[in-house]
């Protein structure tokens, strides 16, 4: 396989202990009953990482490159083994996100709608959004939507988050996000979707480094937020893509 980027290198580090801490959650019998590979071959891939995990380096730099290739394919593997046994749970999960910020959502898009017509301009795609019924098909849209009316203002303040309080690999990922987004920005895609929710993301995670430099326990663990900012910015390089297309056709 290609040789992986150093960001990757780091996320993956960083991931590994994750999705067995997510299988130990689940239980291996879950994951074996949601599954359509054997019992056996299961519990040899969970152990099998498990030991791999306990003798691998903190440093990037000092693991063999010749394992790379074995680790991505045990965490494609993981990662597929998760998403079958949690897959109903992540779909409820997703809904209730998405449901709980609707409210909020709406009421941004409609004083964004307010404030244009005002100066003069009307959006006649913004006023459909926002006289979509709050549970209409279009839920999903008026979230992403108010996330794109945000997105210039969290950006600002994203990018001055600290990776004071983080890991290496932690670090390394969240510099990564931010050179990804800042190169984003300046070359606006076609779709802005992946970097509304990297700065979301991204701004979520200062507030909590904030919150825990204060003394105050975040509501989410730091790990979960860079763990999914890892996810977004290397799941093509590693090939997790399929398995998240493949979770988003059960959501759909």
């Amino acid at each position: 396989m290609a040789a992986l980027s150093r960001g990757a290198q780091h996320y993956i580090l960083q991931l590994i202990p994750s999705l067995l801490n997510d299988i130990g959650r689940l239980g291996l019998k879950q994951v074996i009953a949601r599954s359509d590979l054997g019992e056996r071959d299961i519990t040899s891939l969970y152990f099998e990482v498990k030991s791999i995990a306990q003798l691998l380096p903190d440093d990037p730099l000092q693991v063999d490159p010749a394992i790379w290739g074995e680790l991505v394919h045990c965490i494609r593997l993981m990662q597929l083994l998760i998403n079958e046994a949690a897959g109903d749970d992540l779909v409820r999960a997703r809904r209730r996100a998405i449901n709980k910020f609707l409210p909020r959502a709406r009421q941004c898009l409609k004083s964004e709608f307010e404030k244009r017509r005002q100066q003069g301009n009307v959006d006649f795609r913004l006023a459909g959004i926002v006289r979509t019924q709050m549970g209409g098909e279009r839920a999903e849209e008026t979230c992403m939507e108010a996330l794109r009316l945000e997105r210039q203002r969290r950006f600002d303040s994203a990018m001055t988050i600290a990776i004071v309080g983080l890991n290496w690999h932690q670090a390394v990922i969240v510099q990564d996000a931010k050179t990804c987004v800042r190169q984003q920005m300046a070359s606006p895609p076609d779709d802005f979707g992946v970097v509304d929710l990297l700065v979301s993301l991204m701004d979520l995670l200062r507030v909590m480094l904030d919150r825990e430099s204060a003394g105050k326990p975040p509501d989410v663990e730091v790990e979960t937020v860079v763990l999914s900012l890892g996810n977004m910015l290397y799941r093509q390089e590693l090939g997790l893509d399929r398995q998240a297309h493949a979770q988003s056709q059960q959501v759909g």
